[in-house]
């Protein structure tokens, strides 16, 4: 009694204050709102990312198996424009259970077509969305309701869990001095803010989980949404593709969080959802795998972690002179008069996402690059694979007809 009313006191401040302004949802408002959001995240960055979704570009289509077919025009644009069709039905619909799994359906064909698109937010998105499609969307099924939030709750938590642990690594140290310029190189006890920021964000998610520490978890988690916002939007005016879902993060804080009294073992085992068990293992299990280099960075929330793969182009003049104009547009010559394609750069310009950042992904790219300059010798694939826990990230270098897989064209 004495703990809360302690607890009481010290809630009575600005966090308080806050809570007298956002009042507590029933769980079936709660999760209309979470679809709503979730829809218009979608929406949102399917515009930012657009030619990510359709494959007549110069960004290499990269399918899971090579003997998928390519989707070519108009049939790209037909299926972009069910994304936004099927969105539309289950933002509007009472029961939009049979939209979201048509809509699942084309995501995860357009996904098999190109890896590029198994960008974060849309992995997040997406399961979030057949999370709540196990519900019945009854009003009066108050335990359906409660069951499904759980399983976005699990995901949330395990993916600002994963994302603190994937920072707890030197080069997300090194990289922050680094964006204070040549003073905060010089500043190596600022490298220590690195390991701070990774476990707030550890602590957050371990807070969203706990009832005592749930809505300052969500405060905190709000403020580091804003400030990430901040610094990509008005500091290096970057990402465009995220700010929407920094903004969605924020709101699905507060709709799965704010004032509610589930159990950490509600949210863990106590779900009888079959659903769960495949968020539980999904989310909380595989992502584990990453850290021996077993399961993709980006499906492990490893973001702006800054280790994982890397690769740049590195090419000729002759190369430059064979590649079509909406590439040589991001070749830039560094010092030396070396010619460069950063992998990064190109996809940032021409689709709004960073590139899946896989060693398979890089070589497939490395290979059509191949393809543009007649498998040219003057052209060098050079990856930096992440740290392991089993061994350090190795520099590897592919050429045409050496050890890319070369394009027939």
């Amino acid at each position: 009694m004495l703990a809360e009313t302690q607890l009481k006191r010290r809630d009575a401040g600005v966090l308080g204050r806050i809570a007298g302004l956002l009042p507590a949802l029933d769980s079936y408002r709660r999760i209309v709102y979470t679809k709503t959001v979730i829809v218009w995240g979608f929406a949102a960055g399917f515009l930012l990312s657009r030619r990510l979704w359709i494959s007549s570009r110069y960004y290499p289509v990269i399918p899971v198996w090579p003997w998928l077919p390519h989707l070519s025009y108009p049939l790209d644009y037909v299926c972009f424009a069910a994304l936004f069709l099927l969105l539309g039905f289950i933002g509007f619909a009472l029961k939009p259970r049979p939209y979201i799994v048509g809509f699942a359906v084309v995501l995860v064909f357009l996904a098999l077509l190109d890896q590029t698109r198994w960008q974060p937010w849309a992995y997040l998105y997406l399961f979030m969305l057949l999370a709540l499609a196990c519900f019945s969307w009854k009003r009066e099924d108050i335990a359906g309701q409660e069951q499904a939030l759980n399983i976005c709750r699990l995901m949330v938590a395990a993916t600002y869990f994963y994302s603190g642990v994937q920072k707890l690594n030197w080069r997300f140290a090194i990289g922050l001095t680094t964006l204070m310029g040549t003073a905060g190189a010089r500043l190596h006890a600022l490298r220590a803010i690195g390991w701070v920021l990774a476990c707030v964000e550890i602590a957050i998610a371990v807070g969203l989980l706990t009832r005592r520490y749930r809505n300052q978890a969500v405060i905190f988690g709000a403020l580091m949404h804003g400030f990430i916002v901040a610094m990509c939007a008005f500091v290096y005016k970057w990402n465009s593709v995220v700010w929407p879902w920094n903004f969605a993060m924020i709101c699905l804080l507060f709709l799965l969080f704010w004032k509610t009294e589930f159990s950490f073992a509600d949210v863990l085992w106590r779900n009888p959802v079959w659903f769960q068990k495949v968020a539980l293992v999904v989310f909380g299990v595989l992502p584990m795998l990453s850290f021996f280099g077993w399961w993709d960075s980006y499906l492990s929330a490893s973001l702006y972690s800054a280790n994982v793969p890397e690769a740049n182009i590195f090419i000729g003049e002759s190369v430059r002179r064979e590649l079509p104009r909406g590439v040589q547009q991001y070749v830039k010559t560094l010092p030396g008069m070396i010619e460069v394609l950063p992998v990064q750069d190109w996809a940032l310009g021409e689709l709004n996402v960073p590139p899946y950042p896989a060693a398979r992904t890089f070589r497939a790219i490395g290979a059509e690059v191949c393809g543009y300059a007649q498998n040219s010798p003057d052209l060098t694939l050079v990856l930096r694979e992440k740290d392991t826990l089993l061994r350090k990230g190795d520099f590897t270098r592919d050429t045409c007809l050496g050890t890319l897989l070369v394009k027939k064209w």
